[in-house]
């Protein structure tokens, strides 16, 4: 056994080898409610207050005490095998921010099939709600790459108030906007550092920057 921890109501267990378990006796045991393999992990639900209690005489039967789910998701990444290694980093860094993303796109598509119905048009308070409601539907993407890159600092061991600062930059509004700038209806500065032409441009849109950003922060 790797390792051992508990969150709010599973026994998450990591073994050098996932085979040595049988799933359908886990399941049997008295007072588990389901037994199942998830991020290269044996995880036994058990419920609220009782896996506490479960964790405690089981780590101390297996001699591992105190390690965090933090460190129990260290010990099992270093089962995987670099393609799931690299696919598992990725997926760290941007499941955190699907959610808002979901709920931004459905509000957006949500306010912009109301915004067509006479009656929200021309009642002042319908019409103010459904603004109000779009505005915060596209908040999410006016700063995604700040996001993104608070996600990626946060999830490589950096200061995630670091990658807010550096995504903050990349938005600047002294910078030339990015879609603009590609529909050539603003005029881009360029600067020259040591006789390296810079177009002083933000990165709208910019993930995959960001991104590259953030793992270096």
């Amino acid at each position: 056994m790797s390792g051992v921890a508990h969150c709010a109501t599973r026994l998450r267990i990591v073994l050098k080898d996932n085979s040595l378990a049988d799933l359908k006796k886990l399941e049997n045991v008295d007072l588990v409610k389901g037994a199942f393999v998830a991020g290269d992990q044996i995880q036994l639900i058990f419920g609220p207050g009782l896996v506490n209690d479960v964790y405690e005489v089981f780590s101390k039967y297996v001699g591992i005490a105190d390690m965090t789910l933090n460190e129990l998701k260290q010990e099992s990444a270093k089962k995987a095998n670099p393609i799931q290694a690299v696919i598992k980093s990725l997926s760290d860094v941007f499941v955190a921010i699907i959610p808002a993303i979901l709920a931004a796109a459905l509000l957006m598509g949500i306010t912009g099939v109301l915004s067509n119905y006479p009656i929200v048009k021309e009642n002042e308070t319908l019409y103010a709600i459904n603004r109000l409601a779009s505005l915060a539907s596209t908040g999410i993407f006016a700063i995604l790459p700040m996001v993104v890159c608070y996600s990626a600092v946060k999830r490589y061991g950096g200061n995630p108030v670091l990658g807010m600062v550096v995504g903050a930059i990349m938005l600047d509004s002294s910078l030339a906007n990015a879609y603009s700038a590609a529909s050539g209806t603003v005029h881009v500065e360029v600067i020259h550092l040591f006789g390296l032409p810079i177009e002083m441009v933000g990165f709208q849109g910019g993930i995959l920057v960001a991104f590259m950003i953030g793992l270096v922060c």
